[in-house]
């Protein structure tokens, strides 16, 4: 009977590790791979939209909550509400110390 770990030991192959597939473009004309790759940077291109997009919806969400509290005098906010505002403020937090730490990598690479 042939066992798995037997195939893996006689090759050379890694568990967990990714292999790229050689043969993905083999049926593709250069013209097929070419609008492939500049669909790759389109989709990127959307992805910084939508980002944008979703922070701007979350400014406009945060404006609305704020200025909703303030107007209600709001003293105390429900369990559930404190642990999504919360959770909110965590996740942007997270992105924008990203973001500043890019720029300092940025800086590094200058050097």
């Amino acid at each position: 009977m042939i066992k798995l770990k037997n195939i893996l030991s006689e090759s050379k192959v890694e568990l967990g590790k990714v292999y790229p597939n050689p043969y993905h473009t083999a049926f593709k004309s250069q013209e097929q791979i070419k609008e492939e790759e500049n669909s790759v940077n389109e989709a990127d291109d959307h992805e910084v939209g939508m980002g944008l997009s979703a922070l701007k919806e979350s400014v406009r969400s945060a404006k609305i909550i704020y200025d909703e509290i303030k107007k209600r005098n709001i003293q105390e906010l429900e369990g559930w509400v404190q642990h999504k505002l919360t959770l909110a403020s965590d996740y942007l937090n997270t992105v924008a110390q990203y973001m500043e730490d890019l720029d300092e990598y940025d800086e590094k690479d200058d050097k």
